[in-house]
């Protein structure tokens, strides 16, 4: 009985060191995107702003552009991935696309995004 007391707190805080840190996320919605800003979350533990940055490209190749870093900001995601990385979606060097356009579809419950 005093082995299973000793050993259940050293388990728990295994289990919770094992779980600690999580891949790599998107933290905006289209609504973002379509404005060209997209956040994105990760650990240092389990990620780097090179992971962020990859999906963030993922996302403004969609618009025809690449992504810019703008700011890093330590603490603002999920207490496992705690650093938000904001990207603009912008075009790439000598090349001139298309206007993003809006879909203008948000869902009901959607509050609208600030103005500029």
């Amino acid at each position: 009985m005093r082995k299973i007391a000793v050993l259940a707190p050293l388990a728990g805080t295994l289990l919770l060191a094992a779980c600690s840190t999580e891949k790599p996320f998107v933290l905006s919605d289209y609504r973002y995107h379509q404005r060209g800003i997209v956040q994105a979350c990760y650990s240092e533990e389990k990620g780097s702003v090179e992971d962020a940055t990859q999906l963030a490209e993922n996302i403004c190749k969609e618009f025809d552009r690449t992504a810019k870093l703008q700011l890093l900001q330590p603490y603002q995601c999920s207490w496992s991935a705690p650093v938000m990385a904001t990207y603009s979606c912008v075009p790439r060097p000598g090349e001139n696309p298309a206007p993003i356009l809006l879909h203008n579809a948000p869902m009901r419950h959607d509050t609208p995004l600030p103005p500029f």
